[in-house]
């Protein structure tokens, strides 16, 4: 895990890049961290974006309730994704 400030991480982005392959990077501001920078793959993007969705994390949680459960897998399969 590294720890660096943002004008650090600002002045050598590519630094940080090329570190967060390896191991997240956690950005901090006035000595709190703030955002965390992470290695992610092309097709793991779509998993990424839904995963924080609230919309869609209330969706899962309501269709969780009512039928007992939904694999992200089994919810492409019957939305057709």
């Amino acid at each position: 895990m590294k720890i660096a400030p943002m004008g650090e991480v600002r002045n050598h982005f590519g630094k940080y890049l090329k570190a967060c392959e390896s191991e997240p990077v956690f950005v901090t501001k006035n000595g709190k961290i703030t955002a965390v920078i992470e290695h992610i793959e092309d097709s793991d993007i779509e998993d990424f974006l839904l995963e924080r969705d609230t919309r869609f994390r209330r969706m899962l949680d309501r269709t969780k309730q009512e039928k007992g459960g939904m694999s992200l897998k089994q919810y492409r399969k019957a939305r057709g994704i």
